[in-house]
């Protein structure tokens, strides 16, 4: 129970960090720069990311990019299908409609299995641990995920924790991009 709560705590603070973050627009360009270097050696057809809420990067721009720079490239983003996400395709043009906890799903769309997933963190680690906002549907959705996707987490720097105490649970990501750099 302590650890929960310690991490309630530390998800709180790392949120109200990201919301007052100093130079947010600069921040937010540099991360999408360096996510879309990144993305240009990347071996993907397939990426699965995220609608940004609560102050996420907003990744919407360079993914739309990305797949209008490459044939046979296809986008996703999650729903919440029970305990798990599943993924739907989505363009820039795609039509929406609310999801769980109101977040934007594709209306339409057909299902995908990422090569590349695009996870936002409330916080990480040099050990490359994700923090999110505690409800586990990333690291269920990766734990049955055959074949593993490459699991890329996206954070602001200002985020970056000794260690997040990793849980047994929680599953080490492939890499972490921020406005600074790959980690």
């Amino acid at each position: 129970m302590e650890i929960d709560h310690d991490r309630k705590l530390q998800r709180e603070r790392l949120l109200a960090l990201r919301d007052s973050m100093p130079e947010r627009a600069a921040c937010e360009a540099a991360l999408q720069r360096q996510v879309a270097g990144w993305l240009v050696h990347a071996d993907a057809r397939s990426l699965g990311f995220y609608w940004p809420i609560r102050g996420e990067p907003d990744l919407r721009g360079v993914v739309a990019d990305w797949l209008e720079a490459g044939d046979h490239r296809v986008a996703a983003l999650p729903a919440i299908v029970g305990e798990r996400l599943e993924f739907t395709t989505w363009s820039r043009e795609a039509p929406m409609r609310a999801g769980e906890f109101g977040i934007p799903v594709p209306a339409h769309g057909r299902p995908v299995h990422p090569d590349v997933l695009f996870i936002p963190c409330v916080g990480f680690d040099a050990l490359r641990y994700r923090l999110g906002y505690g409800g586990g549907f990333y690291d269920r959705t990766l734990a049955r995920i055959v074949p593993w996707p490459l699991a890329v987490g996206v954070a602001f720097e200002c985020a970056r924790l000794a260690s997040i105490a990793p849980q047994p649970h929680d599953i080490q990501l492939d890499a972490i991009i921020t406005e600074v750099g790959v980690i």
